[in-house]
């Protein structure tokens, strides 16, 4: 069961049926932005991606994980230009 669908960026690449550390995003002025809550992203889909990447997660009310929804869909504006 999905209790809720947040937007996340990797802060570290995520192979396929892998974990990485990520970051859950807010919607803020029109757009994404991170907030200070970090995560283990769980991939059970085939889903790869490097730092930086955006998509789609929820937390699993049965395993408590956050768990990636589909492939990545964003890359973010280099981390060193912020």
């Amino acid at each position: 069961m999905m209790q809720g669908i947040r937007c996340y960026e990797l802060l570290e690449d995520l192979r396929a049926r892998g974990t990485a550390n990520a970051v859950l995003l807010r919607w803020h002025d029109g757009r994404y932005v991170r907030t200070n809550e970090k995560i283990v992203l769980h991939d059970f889909v085939d889903t790869h991606g490097d730092r930086g990447d955006r998509g789609y997660a929820f937390q699993s009310s049965e395993s408590g994980h956050w768990e990636a929804l589909s492939g990545l869909f964003q890359q973010a504006p280099s981390w060193s230009a912020m």
